[in-house]
């Protein structure tokens, strides 16, 4: 399975919605912001391509509960801020129990103007925060010996 390259598309691709009222804090420092996808990236690495399904759902739901604490930091454009709540309330929404399929399946719902919003998020995402923003850059698979 290569739940660290999907798990890594959800975080940068999704955005992610805190709930009513968008209550993810405005005023993160850039480091703090990005230090949580540092970690991320840190957990999918350790996990491993062949993780189980439960494991990377859990570190998904930690790095969504991580970004609704921490927020975003003040430059970030409206549109950018809306995909960040989208991909934490598309996060928060994640079954504990959910499969690669429906991992798959998340971002063909959103609608046009969501897609916009979590492109938006994206783009401030990879221009902020320092490598590897990119979820290609990750192994997708464990070498064989």
């Amino acid at each position: 399975m290569k739940h660290a390259l999907l798990a890594a598309s959800l975080v940068l691709v999704a955005g992610t919605t805190v709930g009513c009222g968008g209550g993810a804090p405005t005023d993160a420092s850039t480091d703090d912001f990005c230090g949580v996808f540092d970690d991320f990236y840190a957990t999918v690495g350790e996990l491993g391509a062949e993780a189980d399904d439960a494991d990377v759902i859990k570190a998904l739901k930690k790095t969504g509960e991580d970004l609704e604490e921490i927020g975003t930091p003040k430059d970030i454009s409206e549109d950018a801020r809306a995909g960040f709540e989208l991909t934490v309330k598309t996060i928060a929404d994640l079954d504990e129990d959910a499969t690669q399929e429906e991992l798959d399946d998340l971002e063909k719902e959103f609608s046009d103007e969501e897609t916009k919003q979590s492109d938006a998020f994206d783009e401030y995402l990879s221009e902020t925060c320092d490598e590897p923003t990119d979820p290609g850059e990750l192994p997708t698979e464990v070498p064989s010996e």
